[in-house]
């Protein structure tokens, strides 16, 4: 009976220390339609730079991004079924910011007044109904 009682006590310390950690560790999950491709050129040119960057994250400055600078140097996007994007003119954040929606395809950003003019940007993995979401800039 003894010997009962200190094996099940030896168990629930070994096994104690490790319902800790699982506890402690962060599951992230990858959301695969929750994405901007960037591009460039205008109307999605594929043989030119462009680039796809995977959301959620948040971008102070586009600056080094897979070895270019893409700041001031985006020209059309297109947006992902489950993301939304927040693109502002000056990095961190700063800035006229324009909201761009869900599966947003824009082939010319110049007709947004925003041509190689994005310096930073948010990519969250939520999806804004496109008849709350503005095209327009806003100013903070």
């Amino acid at each position: 009976m003894l010997l009962s009682r200190f094996i099940i006590v030896s168990a629930m310390i070994a096994i104690g220390p490790l319902a800790v950690e699982a506890a402690d560790m962060e599951i992230k999950m990858v959301d695969k339609n929750c994405w901007i491709e960037i591009f460039d050129d205008t109307k999605y040119d594929q043989t030119n730079p462009h680039l796809l960057l995977q959301g959620p994250k948040d971008y102070a400055t586009l600056k080094g991004l897979q070895g270019k600078d893409w700041n001031d140097d985006i020209e059309s996007i297109i947006v992902g079924p489950g993301a939304t994007v927040r693109a502002y003119k000056e990095r961190d954040f700063k800035g006229p910011e324009i909201v761009f929606a869900s599966g947003q395809r824009i082939p010319k950003l110049s007709k947004l007044d925003m041509s190689n003019e994005i310096e930073s940007m948010k990519i969250a993995c939520e999806v804004l109904p496109s008849a709350t979401t503005s095209s327009a800039i806003t100013t903070p």
